[in-house]
């Protein structure tokens, strides 16, 4: 056999002849000399995922596995991956898609006898899957180097006949863009969608939304409208939004070369920070990036892979700003977001121009790499279908054991669980997969499953970082006493199957394993809060949202917890008034921004408390001229305020309709103006107040007859 480089030149000329991607995976005892030399064919024109002692400046940019999404958005003749041991599907499925047409994926690691990518203590089925994987790409090399000689483990160097992409995409626009802006669309899709980005920015929609897969040129045609916008001085100030100053560097190359075809050169400046461009502008322009957190709404605002932003935060800069230009990744490193592309156009501002793009741009259409990665990763997994005149009653209960699983059937348990959660992550398998502490649960008809949940231990014999419900019912409680519960990491339904009751009895199956092994809790933690009601309609009790945005989803989390035992009982309970007085009295605060009618789903959920709160004098005497209707409620609201927390904190049931639970919430725990709490409740700001009042003194009226 040949040196390594001469076996790898095998693959690359097949790559480069093809202007298709390819996988190259070599087991070695020297890795950093492979390193070195796959960097060498390269050009150095790569990127390189390793350790800090196995950096050493051989690739233009080299990164930590825990770093790698500083590198995205840029494109490389290679991407190399070199690990002693983890290697996280994330960091494979992402660092994949920074490599252009006839670059390789390279996965550099130890000898083939002692390499276990999966976790250490990991259960091994993760190692199994993913060198199985790696003969089904359709273009791979796969080498093992060690005293000098080079093996070849497996190979399959003949390349796949290329898609054709379509019509042609030089189409001549009917509203005005200037042709030398539309030849920098790379594919028929962009031309498309930058003509309806053009119709978009002169006409009266309030919204443009852009899907499609990774590696679509979603970026960089949303960078190409912006200038567009420029050139046509239809926007003066632009803010762009995304998960890092890296990550819309696509999107401002986009701008900064639409500007420049349109003749604009030298008439705008850029600003750079860490090498990052983070601002551009001119005379009657201003285009700037700005974080999530922090961003405001804007005459224009622009957010890129809003499925990384959050849909609480896309919705908040969306509803309060000018026009807005949203692109969301439908199939991606980040995970499958088909869920999320469906769920975020009705919370947008109409009207709405949605546009996909379909061609890929840096390859062509058929790439066996993306192939590859979609494959393993799961990225595009679907659900069986459910079998001819599915009976409910005639499912079976199954404890999977991930080991035994087939690819099929790992896609049809995984397929279930992307369509009913909008962020689902490669790094989803690794844990399902791999880690002792999880266990799969599913209902299956026949051959084909209809309910999955993924079920995780938390007790002593957990990390403590991994208890996530379990230590917030103990620091909400004060229970210091040893508590095992499961938690329900996440539990779907085959779309087809919903609203059967199908979750409600996976849900009841856990609990009664759960009950078997000792557990005194079983919980959930989630950030959907339209999944609410499901948890609350089982029996479930709220004991925690959290005071921040959850930085994946942008929404608050929500702790809900079943007793399963008396000790558990008592822990659920003392957290839960906990954070029944948390809510109440930092409702105008921490938890204004929670929507009135979860808030107050939530507290009718929770146990009755006893705040130990008291009137003044004067307070006392202006509640009486409320109670008398000789003053307006905004007089006596401080007095208003402590009384209602009492009641809503010690009343069980409460004595309010769902409306008038959630327009008390809205104005006097929120503290939120009238003409928003009209909003809430889809009426009239007069109909609002008086909906107001009369809940209020409802609701404090009994309690308060020392007053009259």
């Amino acid at each position: 056999m040949g040196s390594l480089e001469s076996e790898a030149r095998r693959l690359l000329d097949t790559l480069s002849s093809t202007g298709f991607r390819g996988l190259l995976v070599v087991n070695t005892c020297r890795r950093f000399n492979a390193v070195e030399a796959l960097a060498g064919l390269a050009g150095g024109e790569c990127v390189l995922v390793a350790d800090r002692a196995s950096r050493r400046g051989v690739c233009r940019v080299e990164v930590s596995p825990a770093g790698f999404e500083r590198a995205l958005g840029g494109e490389f003749g290679a991407a190399i991956v070199s690990l002693e041991g983890l290697v996280r599907p994330n960091v494979l499925a992402g660092i994949a898609e920074t490599v252009k047409g006839g670059g390789f994926l390279a996965l550099v690691a130890p000898p083939l006898d002692s390499w276990d990518p999966g976790p250490p203590g990991g259960r091994g089925f993760y190692r199994r899957y993913l060198l199985s994987s790696i003969r089904r790409c359709r273009l791979h090399l796969w080498l093992e180097e060690c005293g000098g000689s080079v093996k070849v483990v497996s190979e399959s160097l003949k390349a796949p006949a290329a898609r054709p992409d379509g019509e042609s995409w030089e189409i001549k626009s009917r509203v005005g863009v200037p042709r030398r802006l539309m030849g920098l669309a790379r594919t028929y899709s962009q031309a498309l969608a930058l003509e309806a980005g053009a119709r978009f920015l002169r006409s009266g929609a309030r919204t443009f939304f852009v899907r499609g897969d990774r590696g679509r040129g979603k970026s960089f045609l949303v960078g190409l409208l912006l200038a567009l916008a420029i050139y046509w001085h239809a926007i003066g100030r632009a803010v762009v939004v995304g998960p890092s100053p890296l990550s819309v560097q696509s999107l401002l190359r986009g701008l900064l070369a639409g500007l420049e075809a349109l003749g604009l050169e030298g008439r705008f400046k850029v600003v750079e920070s860490g090498g990052d461009v983070v601002r551009v502008s001119g005379p009657w322009f201003r285009v700037s990036y700005e974080p999530p957190d922090t961003a405001e709404p804007a005459p224009m605002t622009v957010v890129d892979e809003a499925a990384a932003v959050g849909v609480a935060r896309v919705r908040r800069l969306s509803w309060r700003g000018g026009k807005i230009i949203v692109s969301t990744t439908v199939h991606g490193y980040e995970g499958s977001g088909r869920s999320f592309a469906k769920l975020l156009p009705p919370l947008l501002p109409k009207p709405l121009v949605d546009v996909e793009l379909v061609e890929p741009v840096r390859y062509p259409q058929g790439d066996p790499l993306e192939e590859w990665v979609y494959d393993t990763f799961l990225l595009k997994a679907e659900p069986s279908s459910p079998p001819d005149g599915f009976e409910p009653r005639e499912v079976s209960m199954e404890i999977v054991d991930p080991g035994s699983l087939s690819p099929e059937d790992l896609g049809q348990l995984y397929g279930i669980l992307v369509q009913a959660h909008y962020r689902n992550m490669p790094d989803d398998i690794l844990a399902i997969m791999d880690s002792p502490h999880h266990t799969v649960h599913a209902l299956r008809a026949g051959r084909v499953y209809i309910a999955v949940a993924d079920v995780v231990e938390e007790s002593d014999s957990v990390d403590r970082e991994a208890r996530i419900a379990l230590e917030r019912i103990k620091l909400l409680s004060g229970e210091d006493s040893t508590l095992k519960a499961f938690r329900v990491s996440r539990i779907a339904v085959h779309p087809d199957l919903q609203r059967r009751g199908l979750g409600s009895r996976l849900l009841l199956a856990i609990e009664a394993w759960a009950r078997e092994r000792g557990a005194d809790l079983v919980t959930s933690m989630f950030s959907r809060h339209e999944v609410i009601g499901f948890w609350l309609r089982n029996g479930y009790t709220p004991f925690y949202v959290s005071p921040r945005y959850n930085r994946i989803t942008g929404e608050k989390n929500v702790g809900v917890a079943k007793p399963l035992t008396e000790r558990g009982r008592r822990a659920l309970e003392r957290a839960a008034r906990s954070m029944l007085l948390r809510l109440l009295l930092s409702g105008s605060s921490v938890y204004r921004d929670l929507a009135a009618e979860k808030m107050a789903a939530l507290i009718e959920a929770m146990p009755p408390a006893e705040p130990r709160l008291g009137l003044t004098e004067e307070q006392e005497r202006m509640l009486r001229l409320y109670l008398a209707g000789e003053v307006d409620i905004e007089q006596a609201m401080d007095a208003v305020y402590i009384q209602v927390v009492r009641s809503l904190a010690s009343k069980r049931p409460l004595p309010l309709s769902g409306r008038e639970l959630v327009a008390v919430i809205a104005r006097v725990v929120q503290g939120k103006p009238i003409n928003e709490v009209a909003s809430i409740l889809s009426s009239g700001i007069d109909e609002a107040a008086a909906i107001v009042d009369r809940a209020v003194k409802r609701l404090i009226g009994a309690a308060s007859e020392q007053y009259h």
